[in-house]
C-alpha cells in the first residue's frame, strides 16, 4: 500500500480564474469539515440527501416553522447538510450559476426552501454544542437558572453568527437589520434595537458576562450574578422575525435560522430542557437540533414513536409541535438504496475529480475504475467442483435426462448476464440438485437409479439460485463476491463517512497502480480482499460504548446467518444476514431488557445493526435486525436484503451469555 499523500483539493470559478487549493485527502473520514473554503466545499457535495431527508418536510411547511430534530449516525452527513443553509455558502453557490456542478444543488436547495427567486431566502448559524455548555449542568445553581444561562449564551452566540455569516459574505454589518416581530418593543430594546450594529454589541456583551461565569475556577455565588446581563432578559429568538438585507439596490428577506449540532454531548436532562424550549410555538426563528443516537433513550431508537407509552411531555405534542427527521435506513429502503447510490456515486466522483492524478488522465468516474469481470477459479477447484456436483447426482438418484433439462435452463438464464462461466453453472446446478431431493420422496439405496421422480414444484434457475451459487463460490472455493461500484455503494449503509472510508482504500490502490505506471483499474480480487481487510480494520477500531456486547452479538448472528446462507439448497437465496424477532416481543425489550436494548441502540448507532420494522412475512411483522455493511463484508454474507432468521429475544440473550 502506498503511503498516503496529501492531496490538492482544489475548486474554481472559471469565469473569474480563481483556483483556490487546500491540502487534505479528499477520501479521509469527515472531510468536508476540513474545506473552509466554501467553492471547495460546494464542489464536493452531492444534493441527494436534501431531497431525500429535508424536500418532503419542506415542502410541507414543517421544516422551518417549528423544532425540528434530525438523527443520524457519525457520518451520516448532518454537519454537511447544516453547513449548505448558512448564507456565505449559499451566496458562493449562487454565484456560481450556470456551471453544470451546482445546477442540481441550486434547484435542490430552491425545492427546500432555502433559496427562492434565485436568491438566499434563509440565513443559517450553527452552533456546535462540543464546546463549554455541558458544564453549566456542573453548576451548583437550581435547574432553572441553569438552563437560563446556557439558553442566553446560546442566542447571543447566535446573533453572532448571523452577522459574521452574513459580513463573511461581503455585506457591509450596516446594510442588515432586524424585523421584529409585532409588539415585542420592550424586547427589542433588550437585544440592541434594529440595527445589527447595536445588536451584535449587545449580544457580546451577553456572551462575554456568561463565559466569564462559566470559565471562574471557583462559580459565583447565585446573588453576584448580574441577570439583567447574563440571563433575564435577553431573548433575540422571541424578538427576531427576519433579517431585512439592502445591498446592491435590493432588499432580502431572511429567514433565521439557527442549527444545534452535536447536541448528543449535552447532559441527559439538559437535552430534554433544551428541546423543551426550542419547542416552544411562539419562538419566531427556525430551530433544528442535530444529534446521534446515543442522546435518545434506547426505546427512542428501537421502538416506533407511535408505539411508545409516554412519547409526549406534558404540554408538548410532538407530532404537531416537532419534525423528526431520521437519517437512518428505514422506510422505503429500495428507493433510500437507490438514492444513496446515487449520492455516493456523485461524491466519489467529485473526490476523485479533485485529485490531480487522476484528473489529469481525465479519470472522474470511480465505477469505471472497478472492474466487474472476474477471473475463472484455478482447474484443481474446478474440478473437484465438478466432482462434487456428480456425487450429488450420484446420490439424488437424478436422471442424465433431467441434468441436462437443468443444464439448459442454467444456460438460459446465465446468457443475458456478465457472469457466464463454467464455476456459476456447476454452483447452481449444485443448488438445483439440492434442491430436487427436498422436493422428491426419500429414494431407498437400492431404488431404480432410472427412474425419474417429479418434484412437488418445479425446479427454476433463477436469481435466488444465482445469488446461492455464488455465496457458497465465495465460501468454497473463495471466488471474489464484493467488487463493482454498486456492491460498495450498499457496503457503506446509507453512511457517507462509513463509504468513504471502505472506498479510499481502493482509490489509494488505484492512484499506487498509477504512480506505477500500470493501469488504473482493480480487479474483482483485488476489490474483494481490500474491502475486507478495511473492514476488518474498522471493526477492530470499534471504540464506542458496548461496543465488545455489540460485536458478540454481531458475532453471533453473523455465525447463524453463515450457517444458514451455506444450505445446500440455498433456501433463503444468496442467504440471511438478519435475525427477525416478532414485533410485539422486540418492542418489549427496553421494559424487559434493558441491558440488551442498550446494546442495540449503541450497534445502531454506529452502524453496527440496522433495524427494519414492520417486515412483514407469514402472515407476522417482525423487526429485523440486520448487520451493518462492514459487518457483512467481515463475514461475507449477501449485502442483498430480505434475508433473515426467525428468532427470539431470548435468542438475542443467549448469544451474550455465551463464555
Amino acid at each position: 500500500m502506498a503511503k498516503q499523500r496529501r492531496q490538492c483539493v482544489r475548486s474554481s470559478d472559471e469565469g473569474r480564474g480563481i483556483h483556490r487549493i487546500i491540502m487534505v485527502n479528499p477520501f479521509e473520514k469527515r472531510a468536508t469539515e476540513y474545506l473552509r473554503d466554501d467553492e471547495a466545499f460546494l464542489a464536493v457535495v452531492t444534493p441527494e440527501p436534501l431531497a431525500t431527508f429535508f424536500q418532503k418536510h419542506a415542502e410541507e411547511g414543517k421544516l422551518y416553522d417549528r423544532l425540528t430534530t434530525i438523527i443520524g449516525t457519525p457520518g451520516s452527513g448532518k454537519t454537511t447538510l447544516a453547513r449548505l443553509f448558512q448564507y456565505s455558502t449559499l451566496r458562493t453557490l449562487l454565484r456560481n450559476r450556470g456551471q453544470d456542478i451546482y445546477d442540481d444543488l441550486i434547484d435542490t436547495l430552491t425545492a427546500c426552501r432555502a433559496i427562492t427567486t434565485g436568491m438566499p431566502s434563509v440565513i443559517g448559524a450553527r452552533l456546535p454544542l462540543e464546546g463549554e455548555y455541558r458544564e453549566f449542568w456542573e453548576f451548583p445553581y437550581p435547574d432553572e437558572l441553569k438552563s437560563g444561562l446556557m439558553t442566553a449564551l446560546l442566542q447571543a452566540r447566535t446573533v453572532l453568527a448571523w452577522i459574521r455569516d452574513v459580513q463573511l459574505a461581503g455585506a457591509s454589518i450596516d446594510d442588515l437589520e432586524i424585523v421584529p416581530r409585532p409588539d415585542a418593543d420592550a424586547a427589542l430594546t433588550a437585544i440592541g434595537g434594529t440595527g445589527a450594529r447595536g445588536v451584535l454589541e449587545r449580544a457580546r456583551e451577553i456572551e462575554l458576562a456568561i463565559y466569564n461565569i462559566s470559565a471562574a475556577l471557583v462559580p459565583p455565588e447565585i446573588d453576584e450574578i448580574d441577570r439583567e446581563v447574563a440571563a433575564a432578559a435577553y431573548r433575540p429568538f422571541d424578538v427576531i422575525e427576519t433579517f431585512l438585507l439592502k445591498e446592491h439596490n435590493q432588499s432580502s428577506v431572511l429567514k433565521p435560522l439557527v442549527i444545534f449540532d452535536d447536541a448528543h454531548s449535552l447532559h441527559p436532562a439538559q437535552f430534554q430542557s433544551l428541546q423543551r424550549w426550542l419547542s416552544r410555538r411562539e419562538l419566531r426563528v427556525s430551530r433544528w437540533v442535530l444529534t446521534r443516537l446515543d442522546a435518545l433513550t434506547p426505546a427512542d431508537v428501537l421502538v416506533e414513536e407511535n408505539e411508545i407509552a409516554h412519547a409526549d411531555e406534558p404540554g408538548l405534542k410532538k407530532s404537531r409541535e416537532t419534525t423528526t427527521i431520521w437519517m437512518q435506513s428505514g422506510g422505503d429502503r429500495l428507493n433510500q438504496r437507490r438514492a444513496f447510490r446515487k449520492m455516493a456515486k456523485g461524491m466519489a466522483n467529485r473526490y476523485l475529480a479533485q485529485m490531480e492524478i487522476f484528473h489529469r488522465r481525465r479519470l472522474n468516474d470511480l465505477g469505471n475504475l472497478l472492474a466487474t469481470y472476474i477471473e475463472p477459479i484455478s482447474q484443481s477447484k474446478r474440478e473437484r467442483l465438478a466432482s462434487h456436483v456428480d456425487s450429488l447426482q450420484w446420490r439424488f438418484k437424478i436422471t442424465a435426462e433431467r441434468r441436462t433439462g437443468l443444464e439448459q435452463d442454467i444456460a438460459n438464464y446465465l446468457k443475458d448476464t456478465a457472469e457466464d462461466c463454467e464455476e456459476i453453472r456447476l454452483s447452481m446446478l449444485g443448488v438445483l440438485f439440492q434442491r430436487y431431493a427436498k422436493r422428491v420422496p426419500q429414494q431407498g439405496l437400492f431404488d431404480d437409479a432410472g427412474q425419474d421422480v417429479e418434484p412437488s414444484r418445479p425446479l427454476i434457475a433463477d436469481d435466488k439460485v444465482f445469488e446461492g451459487a455464488k455465496i457458497h463460490l465465495l465460501h468454497k472455493q473463495d471466488r471474489p463476491y464484493f467488487y463493482g461500484i454498486d456492491p460498495l455503494c450498499d457496503a457503506g449503509s446509507e453512511n457517507a463517512e462509513q463509504f468513504l472510508q471502505l472506498a479510499s482504500r481502493l482509490v489509494a490502490q488505484s492512484e499506487t497502480q498509477l504512480i506505477r505506471s500500470k493501469s488504473p483499474t482493480l480487479s474483482a480480487s483485488s476489490q474483494h480482499s481490500l474491502l475486507r481487510n478495511r473492514a476488518a480494520e474498522m471493526i477492530r477500531e470499534w471504540d464506542f460504548p458496548h461496543h465488545q456486547q455489540v460485536k458478540k452479538l454481531a458475532d453471533g448472528i453473523a455465525a447463524a446467518c453463515v450457517k444458514k446462507s451455506l444450505e445446500g439448497n440455498a433456501s433463503l437465496g444468496g442467504g440471511a444476514n438478519a435475525f427477525g424477532i416478532p414485533q410485539e416481543e422486540f418492542y418489549e425489550i427496553p421494559r424487559n431488557q434493558p441491558e440488551l436494548a442498550r446494546i442495540l441502540q449503541f450497534g445502531v448507532a454506529y452502524n453496527a445493526f440496522v433495524l427494519v420494522p414492520n417486515h412483514g412475512t407469514k402472515k407476522r411483522l417482525w423487526v429485523l435486525v440486520e448487520l451493518g455493511g462492514v459487518l457483512l463484508l467481515h463475514n461475507r454474507l449477501t449485502l442483498k436484503r430480505g434475508g433473515f432468521l426467525e428468532k427470539r429475544t431470548n435468542d438475542l440473550v443467549r448469544i451474550l451469555n455465551e463464555a
